[in-house]
This record gives structure tokens, C-alpha cells and sequence, in this order.
């Protein structure tokens, strides 16, 4: 199963090659970062979705995250196929200030109990931390194995400093066919 996450430049990092630099420097910039307040969220479309992945990587529990382009709306829908290739979601913004401001989401899937390929135990809930940023952005779950296509409700959550921001509910229902 795929945890897709949109990744867009927030891995940016600048190079200091003067240590004495960085410290001179170092006061300057805490005056100048303004501080990042998280209001909320709304989720601004759900349905299911075709994307192009960019990035993949696989964390150490056995969740695969993967960075998309193109993330668009094929069907809007809160019910969804338990179908290999399917990829369903939703669309969100982190409100707050200021706008584009890094900074890091607990992700929380809930589903039916699957068999975790790595660890061998059933389980119900996968969490991960993301990195994003205040502003637009989605999150999706991809069926890449038939043992990820389980029927039931599907909720996604998302985190912020121990606060829910938002969630959304899928009912997948067992494959009756293509698209």
C-alpha cells in the first residue's frame, strides 16, 4: 500500500561552508523567521485520483511514501473500489501563517486489519510524519497488492502538533468490475 505525500522543494537546504559564518549569521536570522501559527485545515476535494510518482521510498514499519505530479481527479467520490491501481484521496489546505511556511503533519490511515509484509501482524492504523507546508496540498492511499484491496472504511487524518486538523472517510467496497 502507498502513502503518497506531494513533495515540492520543502527539502531545500542551503550549504554554510564557514562555521564562524553560520554563527555570525545565526542571530540575524531568528529576528527574521516569523513564527508559524496552524489555525486549521479544509479539505477542498475527495475522490479518486491518477497520478505520476516521482519519488518512492519505503519507511521502516513497511509503509511505501511516495512523492506524485499530476495528482488529478478522476472520479469525485467518497466510495471506492477495492481494485489494484486504484489511488483515492483528497485535496486540503493548511491554514495559518505565514503561507509556504514549513512544517511537519502526523498522517494517521485507520482501515480494516492488513497483514504488514514487514513486521507479519495484522494492523489497523498506519501513522507517519510529513513533511509540508501551510497552504494546498493532498494525501492519498494506493492499492498496489491485492492484500492491500480490503473492503470497509478507509478514514485519513491529519496532525499538527497534536491537534486533528481534518479527516475524510472512504467506504471501499469489494471490486465489481473496471472503471
Amino acid at each position: 500500500m502507498k502513502m503518497p505525500a506531494k513533495h515540492t522543494g520543502i527539502n531545500r537546504r542551503a550549504r554554510v561552508l564557514l562555521p564562524l559564518l553560520l554563527a555570525g549569521c545565526l542571530p540575524l536570522t531568528l529576528f527574521a523567521q516569523a513564527e508559524i501559527h496552524v489555525t486549521g485545515a479544509k479539505i477542498t476535494e475527495v475522490g479518486i485520483y491518477e497520478s505520476k510518482v516521482v519519488t518512492d521510498q519505503t519507511n521502516s514499519v513497511g509503509i511505501k511514501l511516495e512523492g506524485l505530479d499530476n495528482f488529478k481527479l478522476v472520479l469525485s467520490t467518497t466510495n471506492v473500489p477495492a481494485r489494484i491501481g486504484i489511488t483515492f484521496g483528497f485535496r486540503y489546505e493548511i491554514l495559518g501563517t505565514p503561507t509556504n511556511a514549513p512544517i511537519i503533519l502526523t498522517m494517521v490511515t485507520k482501515h480494516p486489519p492488513i497483514r504488514n509484509l514487514v513486521t507479519g501482524q495484522d494492523e489497523t492504523t498506519d501513522t507517519y510524519p510529513l513533511k509540508s507546508w501551510i497552504g494546498k496540498t493532498y494525501t492519498s492511499c494506493s492499492f498496489d497488492e491485492k492484500s492491500d484491496c480490503v473492503p470497509g472504511t478507509w478514514t485519513f487524518e491529519v496532525w499538527y502538533e497534536g491537534k486533528e486538523l481534518c479527516e475524510q472517510s472512504f467506504g471501499v467496497t469489494p471490486d465489481q468490475g473496471s472503471r
